[in-house]
């Protein structure tokens, strides 16, 4: 089928038709132009040519692509995107993500109201995406939840980074059996967040999340790495984070509780191990053009990894931690807050190198460990 690739129409109908058929798709390089949600259905497979460009139209306000049952009312199963760039146009949507900040919790979720959602999958199981590149979003890059066998990998974000709440990869509850990998690029929010209940704009599902491998995250000048976040009494548990490397203006790595709810009683993770983290803090600030409403103090006071918020951890372990910070710090390497408890905390070759006249601790405990055990730490 002899699609368009012209800015001046419109591709949607044409692909769309292709993605009813089902099966393999295929898509050349070329710029292609999108003003409806594209809607893929189960046991199909997207393939994209690595220069062909799916472009959301000037104030489509939309997200490019979701699966047949994102809205409920059944599950898709077996679904494939591979290559490829998502172009979420976000300058041209019209959108004002302070606006929606400001009034995120005035209004109940609804999937038809924009909020700047590139790619998003929800009620789906055996799901890969791969080896694609998702280019300025609204907000996040891709949304995946109520899922169980999950791929995520080779993904580069290219963010100009005008927007706020623009995360990378962003998973709701409930998910298990989940492997993210291989991620880089620079978005101007979480690179990936694991979040069993959301925000009212973004809460296509809740529930807990399982037995997640999240590998090789990378950025320059990133906000943060991987954030885990627990939230409505739904537990993180079984998470493995294998390789965090670049510069963050807030952190590497983060364990808290967000999106509190009042029937909140218990908000814990149990299970999970952090390794293999080469991480520092950013010394780059923003230019005029980006949003910075979170910024203010973030690459001065924020921990590389830093867990915080009124929550409780069964067993975590940090393994293989390195600092090297070419500038003057006061920023800890890992602090643990007042209202955070652990019951075995296991540090097992994490050091730091700082710069002369810096003063930032390799551990800043302020919370509650049981059981804490070092091994080859140099403080």
């Amino acid at each position: 089928m002899n699609l368009y690739n012209d800015k001046q129409k419109d591709d949607t109908k044409k692909i769309q038709d292709l993605l009813d058929e089902g099966g393999i798709v295929t898509i050349d390089n070329g710029d292609y132009f999108i003003s409806k949600t594209l809607i893929i259905h189960s046991d199909t497979t997207f393939i994209l040519a690595p220069n062909a460009k799916l472009i959301l139209k000037d104030n489509a306000r939309c997200a490019l692509i979701e699966n047949e049952h994102f809205r409920g009312g059944g599950r898709d199963y077996n679904i494939q995107v591979i290559g490829g760039i998502f172009d979420g146009n976000s300058d041209n949507q019209g959108f004002d993500c302070y606006d929606l900040i400001e009034h995120r919790n005035d209004f109940s979720y609804d999937p038809d109201r924009y909020s700047g959602k590139l790619i998003r999958f929800c009620h789906v199981d055996k799901i890969t995406l791969k080896d694609l590149t998702v280019r300025n979003p609204n907000g996040y890059g891709i949304q995946i939840g109520d899922t169980v066998d999950f791929i995520v990998k080779d993904i580069f974000f290219d963010y100009n980074w005008h927007y706020g709440c623009t995360d990378g990869v962003h998973i709701n509850g409930p998910a298990r059996e989940g492997v993210i990998e291989n991620l880089s690029g620079t978005t101007n929010d979480d690179m990936v967040s694991l979040t069993p209940v959301d925000e009212q704009h973004a809460e296509c599902s809740e529930g807990e999340i399982k037995n997640i491998t999240i590998r090789n995250v990378t950025a320059n000048n990133g906000y943060s790495g991987v954030r885990l976040l627990s939230c409505g009494n739904y537990p993180l548990t079984q998470i493995k984070v294998d390789g965090v490397y670049g510069d963050y203006r807030h952190n590497a790595l983060l364990l808290g509780h967000h999106y509190a709810r009042p029937s909140d009683t218990r908000n814990w993770f149990d299970d999970i191990v952090i390794e293999n983290v080469r991480a520092n803090k950013s010394s780059t600030p923003l230019d005029n053009s980006c949003f910075t409403l979170w910024e203010e103090g973030a690459i001065e006071t924020l921990p590389v990894i830093w867990l915080f918020n009124d929550i409780n951890i069964g067993k975590i372990a940090f393994k293989n931690i390195y600092r090297y910070e070419s500038v003057k710090t006061n920023t800890s390497l890992l602090k643990i807050e007042k209202d955070v408890t652990v019951d075995t905390l296991l540090l097992d070759n994490v050091r730091q190198t700082l710069t002369e006249g810096s003063d930032g601790k390799l551990l800043e405990l302020n919370g509650t460990i049981k059981n804490l055990v070092k091994v080859n730490v140099t403080e």
